[in-house]
């Protein structure tokens, strides 16, 4: 515990000092979420050391700051995925279960005693102190679980290379996180010996996980703070809602459209964003995303990326891109990772690339 307690603390102090260059407040709050997690490890071993007898207040209040642990996390995880950069004041309720707590127990603080109550009052308290935290923990894990669910569908309306800023592995240390969880109920209320065990060992591996991934995350919403509001600008779009724009204007973006995506092949920029078509358009970045949701039926990953499969499947059939590899073709016809560009290739065709250059050779051998 103690090598894993140690560990979170410098992640948590890592994340701080790296707030400075890229998502800063989720990088922030995130490694205030690592340290208050680093506080819920070091619990253990100093019940177990009797600090409890010894330093009482100290261990009230580190248990006292569990309260903010899932709350952190929560913060974090809503600046990842929100346009916003700065701390909105709104934030502020998620706090007040830790307020609440730390008011009710303020005369342990001074005096050494508790509030004083009936047998009957005492036991709900106690019921209360017991199901609060277990509670608020499972509520705020749902709740960023669908932020993150969320996220990945907007990235899609402003991205055509969702990889890097898809936050797949915040999902993954979600899921770490609710093994974790489950140990910890565990512990309050079953006290199951081999699944405590584990606990360390899983603790750490989460903790060397996170600290890999937040510190290599690249900025989420790299735009300037024009694009920002454009982008936020962006309605959901239903074919029942009124048109957000002209037919006539409509036609006009889309006449532009064509030329940037047939003639000057746009979707083979690797880096192209919904900003980005939308300044080539003369337009913005709501006015792009309904000309393409009205008259395509896509989103812009999707629009986007099938031009860019049409493109790797004319290469692959190509002599003169033989020399190529599959990370060369993916590159080539503007993806910028061979992962995607594998799934996205397997979605619209049905094939594998090699299995569709295969096929494909087959047929051209017949005809001869």
């Amino acid at each position: 515990m103690g090598i894993t307690s140690g560990a979170t603390f410098l992640l948590g102090f890592l994340l701080l000092a790296h707030s400075r260059k890229v998502n800063v407040m989720a990088n922030i709050f995130l490694g205030l979420f690592v340290i208050t997690l680093g506080l819920a490890i070091v619990e253990i071993p100093l019940f177990y050391q009797k600090i409890s007898l010894t330093h009482p207040n100290l261990f009230e209040m580190i248990g006292l700051i569990r309260f903010l642990t899932a709350p952190f996390l929560y913060i974090s995880i809503l600046y990842f995925t929100s346009f916003s950069k700065k701390f909105e004041k709104k934030n502020l309720w998620h706090f007040l279960p830790f307020l609440i707590f730390l008011i009710f127990r303020f005369p342990f603080f001074i005096t050494g005693k508790n509030f004083e109550f009936s047998y009957e009052v005492g036991r709900v308290v106690f019921f209360v102190f017991q199901i609060v935290l277990p509670l608020q923990t499972i509520i705020y894990w749902c709740l960023s679980f669908r932020r993150l669910q969320n996220h990945l569908k907007n990235v899609h309306k402003f991205s055509s290379s969702i990889k890097k800023i898809d936050l797949s592995w915040l999902k993954y240390f979600l899921l770490v996180l609710l093994f974790i969880v489950t140990g910890w109920l565990n512990l309050i209320f079953l006290s199951l010996n081999s699944l405590i065990e584990f606990t360390p060992f899983i603790y750490l591996l989460s903790v060397f996980f996170l600290a890999y991934f937040s510190l290599q995350q690249k900025e989420i919403f790299d735009f300037s703070k024009t694009e920002l509001n454009d982008l936020s600008a962006i309605k959901e779009y239903k074919k029942e809602n009124p048109k957000r724009v002209s037919e006539t204007r409509m036609l006009e973006l889309n006449d532009k459209l064509q030329i940037l995506i047939n003639s000057e092949k746009l979707y083979l920029d690797n880096d192209l964003s919904l900003p980005k078509l939308a300044k080539k358009m003369y337009a913005n970045c709501n006015e792009t995303s309904f000309v393409i949701n009205e008259l395509y039926g896509d989103n812009f990953y999707n629009f986007i990326n099938k031009y860019r499969i049409e493109e790797a499947k004319n290469l692959l059939l190509s002599e003169k891109y033989n020399q190529l590899n599959i990370l060369g073709i993916a590159y080539e016809s503007g993806f910028n990772s061979k992962t995607t560009f594998n799934t996205t290739f397997k979605k619209l065709t049905g094939f594998s690339p090699t299995e569709f250059v295969k096929s494909n050779t087959s047929i051209v051998e017949k005809e001869f």
